[in-house]
């Protein structure tokens, strides 16, 4: 009797993170929680209120995804010594898979909400082109937390640059990750140095502090995540990454241990009173300790190894992930609805069931968005830019030739 042969998992493909679809659901679940508890007045000085009213850290950890994931590939490239992927055609796939669910969100919430009847050409268009944290009180109803998006979206339409200088400064044309390490550092320094003065100068008229040089440290970090996970296993930090990323529960124990000080009072106050600039700094730099330790092990350690990590990559989180995105845009527009159709003022209702039923319709939108907008979108038009340019004929060789 012979015995049966056990079949060892498949290897994951360099380069592929399964778990970090599940990191999304998880992030987009906390910013919904965490406006939930701020409409039922649930951002109470107790434990759970600070806790719930600490919940925006998901924010932190959209951004640290957006850093590592997107910049990736320019970094991979340079590090090869191969050529960077095309601009042009990495900000079509970005507008193409922001843009059209993000126009609905808006319209719906413009078009719908009570509270935006009135709104003028003016309003019509900031939120259209994403502009509306460039003027102060400017965010519509429904539409508040679109702030983070229009940083998100300043972010995706300087990275080409900023990494592209990045290189230039600290290389020459050689990779040297060190170096451009040491510029990310100067970025986010830099960063946090505006986000002080944005809370400091009474002579500032705009929102600035939501603008994309206060976030310099979260986006940063998942940047300098991906110039150590595409440079040589030989260097030294890279093999340190690796070995911190298999201890993901010392990681996370850490990431709650800063989390836990950014709910005390060194992380400012609860509501929407304005912090000091001391306040506004510590908060950022433990959302940045919190969003790279939670996002560590998942990019250096075993990708599939251990019951954690197998349930980030399983399929439900996985598609959670997938429509993460359209709960993000929608979750509030819902939420502002479910109160006007229930006849409920604001900071009132049972906070577990607000959150249930803006997080269920949410993700009912958010799949129906994704699999009627976003996937047919991406699936038809992504390629309408070309990944790299057509190799040139001999009649345009002829042209250019010297």
């Amino acid at each position: 009797m012979t015995t049966p042969a056990v079949t060892a998992p498949a290897p994951v493909p360099a380069g592929h993170y399964p778990c970090l679809g599940g990191l999304r659901a998880i992030a987009s679940t906390a910013v919904v929680a965490t406006h939930a508890a701020y409409w039922t007045a649930n951002y109470t000085p107790d434990a759970t209120g600070r806790v719930l009213a600490r919940l925006d850290v998901g924010v932190a950890l959209f951004f640290a995804l957006s850093g590592f994931l997107l910049s990736r590939p320019f970094l991979a490239a340079a590090a090869r010594g191969t050529p960077a992927p095309r601009a042009a055609a990495y900000l079509w796939r970005r507008a193409l898979r922001i843009l059209p669910v993000y126009w609905v969100a808006v319209v719906a919430a413009l078009l719908f909400l009570p509270g935006n009847q009135g709104t003028g050409l003016a309003g019509w268009l900031r939120h259209l082109v994403l502009g509306q944290i460039y003027v102060r009180d400017a965010l519509a109803e429904g539409l508040t937390h679109t702030w983070s998006l229009c940083t998100e979206a300043a972010f995706y339409l300087l990275l080409p640059a900023v990494v592209a200088g990045l290189l230039r400064v600290s290389g020459r044309g050689e990779w040297r990750p060190a170096r451009v390490l040491a510029g990310l550092a100067v970025l986010a320094g830099l960063g946090l140095g505006w986000l002080a003065w944005g809370w400091t100068d009474p002579s500032v008229i705009a929102p600035i502090d939501v603008w994309l040089p206060s976030f310099a440290a979260w986006f940063g970090a998942g940047t300098a995540m991906a110039v150590v996970s595409v440079s040589a296993p030989g260097w030294r930090p890279v093999r340190w990454a690796h070995e911190l990323g298999t201890g993901l529960w010392t990681c996370w124990a850490a990431a709650a241990a800063l989390f836990w000080i950014a709910c005390s009072p060194l992380g400012g106050p609860l509501d929407l009173t304005p912090p000091d600039a001391v306040e506004a700094v510590t908060k950022s730099v433990l959302y940045t300790g919190v969003a790279t330790l939670v996002l560590w092990p998942l990019v250096f350690g075993p990708q599939t190894a251990g019951t954690t990590r197998r349930l980030l990559a399983a399929a439900p989180a996985r598609f959670l992930g997938d429509v993460s995105y359209g709960l993000f845009l929608f979750h509030m527009p819902l939420l502002v609805a479910l109160y006007a159709v229930l006849d409920r003022a604001p900071f009132t209702g049972t906070f577990l069931w607000v959150f249930l039923a803006t997080w269920c319709a949410g993700v009912l939108a958010a799949t129906a968005a994704y699999r009627l907008l976003e996937r047919p979108l991406m699936r038809r038009w992504r390629d309408v830019v070309p990944e790299r340019l057509p190799a040139p004929t001999l009649r345009d060789a002829e042209t250019v030739a010297p």
